[in-house]
């Protein structure tokens, strides 16, 4: 049975393929990030012996619970089900020097089999002089300093002992000999994490990737190695707060969306204990603050909302909003100035979330509009509110997700005023009902 050999081009930028040579990407829209490859494909043509065919099996006669691999942070075990599942491939991203580094380090401490952490980035005095830092005197821990992805392998399959996990970090440092693109190329970072995950499937070994973002907050360019991987965990920073992120954005083993936060420390990355009250810990009832409650993956989280309406500074109003969608704040104004009869586009308004949490949950819109009105009016709440409904562009107050579990958390935090759609059907003295957005007046003249 002859070869054939067909020829590929790849943009070595965002990974576009194609089978026709091409000066500038169409893609990307690069010059001169054409790679060349030939692949070599069979004739598909030849019958096949049915020794050659898949076999086809049934779910209940090979179904079985992956083993899962505990981690030295409870908080993940939990989000992940149990830990890391064995033989599956995790990436984590986030920008430089947000701690990916000091996260790894801090979970291979935790494992009390072999396991083996693969720097290409730093030297082995850095590495151990992170590891010092961190008090982490784990002797199950591995260190390997290498950067071709074949002497990885190799290494492994030859040493005495199988790593139970793999750390690489990171993926943009490791480079194939098979292809001529420099280390961190879209080409290089395709095939590796490929290879890597053919490694890990075959030989039953967890691997766990540190990947960086660009500018555009996209993993190596085109979000290639979200496809490949099993699991995608973003890191990501609260700039106002120092606070740091976890999110779970794919999880091919259990639920997506779910958050971890931690806090840097002297001693490394530690998990929010109390996350309950960090958001609302300096909460005061001051005109244009209003708490609420967001739902993060299967956390329900108070946060506080604080609005600041006022005299335009410039010849031109602004709408200038810290964790809360832009597009949301003004469809919000638009509609409280059609309800209520007041021009809020010819007012300075920003708005903030406590720590710059960033959110969608359509369900702070009811608290910022109280907050809007309450600083519009520079009038504060008779006690503590919080509130939590979706507002149409009808003004009406819908209902959202999880009602009676955030005015449960309302409740069990203090809260006296709790103000939530009408049609809300849970009981309790501290309930305020309101059904449109121009309830909002008759609530501050009450």
């Amino acid at each position: 049975m002859k070869n054939k050999v067909e020829k590929h081009y790849v943009c070595d930028s965002c990974g576009y393929e194609s089978k026709k040579w091409f000066a500038k990407c169409p893609s990307c829209n690069s010059l001169d990030s054409v790679v060349e490859f030939n692949i070599n494909t069979a004739s598909k043509k030849s019958q096949k012996n049915s020794s050659e065919e898949s076999s086809i099996s049934y779910i209940e006669d090979s179904f079985v619970v992956p083993e899962k691999i505990s981690t030295s942070i409870k908080e993940l075990n939990k989000t992940l089900k149990g830990g890391l599942v064995q033989g599956g491939v995790y990436l984590l991203s986030g920008e430089p020097g947000i701690g990916k580094s000091t996260l790894v380090s801090q979970l291979s401490s935790g494992f009390d089999d072999f396991c083996l952490y693969v720097s290409g980035e730093e030297s082995k005095e850095q590495v151990i002089q992170r590891f010092k830092r961190l008090e982490i005197n784990n002797k199950n821990i591995g260190l390997m300093f290498e950067n071709d992805v074949e002497n990885i392998m190799y290494s492994v399959e030859r040493y005495k002992s199988k790593p139970k996990v793999i750390f690489i970090d990171s993926i943009q440092t490791l480079k194939s000999d098979n292809f001529d693109s420099i280390s961190g190329s879209v080409t290089q970072i395709k095939e590796c994490s490929k290879k890597l995950t053919e490694f890990a499937k075959k030989n039953n070994i967890t691997v766990f990737l540190i990947g960086h973002v660009n500018k555009e907050g996209s993993i190596a360019g085109p979000k290639l190695l979200e496809h490949v991987v099993d699991c995608v965990m973003h890191f990501e920073i609260e700039k106002s707060s120092g606070l740091r992120m976890l999110r779970i954005i794919k999880n091919r083993f259990g639920p997506t969306d779910e958050i971890i936060l931690f806090e840097m420390k002297e001693k490394g990355i530690f998990p929010v204990e109390n996350i309950t009250e960090y958001f609302i810990s300096d909460y005061s009832n001051e005109p244009g603050n209003v708490l609420s409650v967001v739902k993060e993956g299967s956390k329900l989280i108070p946060i506080e909302i604080q609005a600041l309406v006022g005299k335009p500074v410039y010849s031109t109003s602004r709408l200038i909003t810290t964790g809360i969608p832009n597009d949301r704040a003004v469809m919000i104004c638009a509609v409280m100035s059609k309800k209520l009869k007041i021009v809020f586009e010819a007012k300075d308004i920003f708005l903030n979330t406590s720590g710059g949490f960033k959110t969608n949950d359509s369900s702070i819109d009811l608290a910022i509009a109280l907050a809007i009105f309450s600083s519009f009016l520079d009038k504060p709440f008779p006690n503590a509110a919080i509130g939590f409904g979706e507002i149409g562009l009808d003004g009406k107050i819908r209902n959202t997700s999880l009602i009676e579990k955030r005015i449960e958390l309302s409740e069990k935090i203090g809260i006296k005023n709790i103000i939530v759609p009408e049609k809300v059907k849970y009981k309790s003295n501290q309930l305020i009902k309101i059904s449109n957005i121009t309830d909002l007046i008759n609530y501050f003249r009450g």
